[in-house]
């Protein structure tokens, strides 16, 4: 028995409304691959480097 996977869409923000990626054209979906991607980790250590600089500054 094989298994067979089910197409998965991706959905983006652009403009203001949602779009499936998919029907982007050019321009924007090379603006889609270039976006980086929230992390939750990659904000608090940026925050705590925030901090370090603050308290380095006074």
């Amino acid at each position: 028995m094989t298994t067979q996977r089910t197409p998965c869409e991706t959905f983006s923000r652009s403009m203001g409304y949602i779009r499936p990626v998919k029907n982007f054209n050019i321009g924007k979906y090379a603006e889609f691959c270039e976006r980086k991607t929230f992390t939750e980790a990659n904000s608090l250590t940026a925050g705590a480097r925030h901090s370090e600089l603050l308290k380095m500054a006074a």
